[in-house]
C-alpha cells in the first residue's frame, strides 16, 4: 500500500515537473521561435504571394504554432489543391503544395474562358495558346461544369471513351452535346447517356470501317440513331 502511494505521489510530480519544464521551454522564444519556412511543390502560383500569407508565423513559437491555420491561408489561393505542413525542428516549418492542374476550359455564357482543374474548379483565367489544348466545356456556371466533368471522368475511367476523344462538350440543362476530335456532332439528350454514347460510338465505328463520313449522330432514339453524313466539297 505504500509503494502505491509513493509510486503514485511520483508520478504526479514528475508529470507537473514536465509540465512546468515544457511551458517554460515553449515560451523562451530564442530557442523554439520559428525562423524560415521551406515551401515545394510550386510551379504556378507565386512563392512571393505564399510567403506573404505565412510571413506572420515567422517568429512563432514552432511548438505552438497553428498547423491548420497555415493550411487555411495557403488554401485560400486559387491555384492551390492541398497542402501539407511539417515541423523540423527546431526553427523551421516545411510546406508541401499540391498545385491544381489544367484540365479543361469552361466556355461561359459571355464566351470568356476560364482554366478548370479536374474536378472542375475555376482558377484562372485563360492563357495565350492554351485553347487548343484543353477540351472545352460549355455550361452557365460552376456547378454544370461540374457535374459535366462528373460524368466525363466516369466515362474516361470506365474506358467508354478517352479525353482524347471529345473536343467539346456542351451540358445545358441536363442535357449534352460532344463535339468529338474528329468534329463530329453527338447529341445524347438528357438520359441514358452511356447507353447513348456506347451506341454512338459503335456507330462511328461501323462508319469507318466503310468509308463514311459523319457530320453528325442523334443518339437520343430507342432504336437506332439519326445520322448525317458530310457532304466533300
Amino acid at each position: 500500500m505504500i509503494r502505491m502511494i509513493k509510486f503514485s505521489i511520483l508520478a504526479t510530480v514528475s508529470f507537473i515537473s514536465f509540465a512546468i519544464i515544457f511551458n517554460f521551454l515553449s515560451h523562451r522564444e530564442p530557442i523554439f521561435s520559428l525562423k524560415a519556412i521551406k515551401i515545394t511543390g510550386l510551379k504556378e502560383a507565386s512563392e512571393k504571394e505564399i510567403m506573404a500569407t505565412l510571413s506572420p508565423y515567422i517568429g512563432t513559437n514552432i511548438l505552438t504554432v497553428n498547423t491548420e491555420g497555415i493550411k487555411k491561408a495557403v488554401l485560400s489561393h486559387p491555384y492551390i489543391k492541398d497542402v501539407r505542413v511539417k515541423r523540423v525542428y527546431p526553427f523551421y516549418l516545411y510546406v508541401e503544395i499540391v498545385e491544381r492542374k489544367p484540365y479543361a476550359l469552361w466556355v461561359k455564357e459571355d464566351g470568356s474562358m476560364r482554366v478548370v482543374d479536374e474536378d472542375g474548379f475555376s482558377y484562372r483565367g485563360m492563357r495565350r495558346n492554351e485553347e487548343g489544348s484543353m477540351f472545352l466545356i460549355h455550361a452557365a456556371n460552376e456547378k454544370d461544369v461540374k457535374e459535366a466533368l462528373t460524368i466525363l471522368n466516369k466515362w474516361f475511367a470506365e474506358g467508354l471513351i478517352s479525353r482524347d476523344f471529345v473536343s467539346e462538350i456542351d451540358y445545358k440543362d441536363g442535357g449534352i452535346r460532344l463535339i468529338s476530335s474528329e468534329n463530329v456532332e453527338i447529341i445524347l439528350g438528357k438520359e441514358e447517356f452511356e447507353k447513348r454514347i456506347k451506341k454512338a460510338k459503335a456507330v462511328l465505328n461501323d462508319a469507318k470501317r466503310k468509308g463514311l463520313l459523319i457530320r453528325s449522330i442523334d443518339a437520343r432514339f430507342e432504336k437506332g440513331a439519326i445520322i448525317r453524313e458530310k457532304r466533300e466539297g
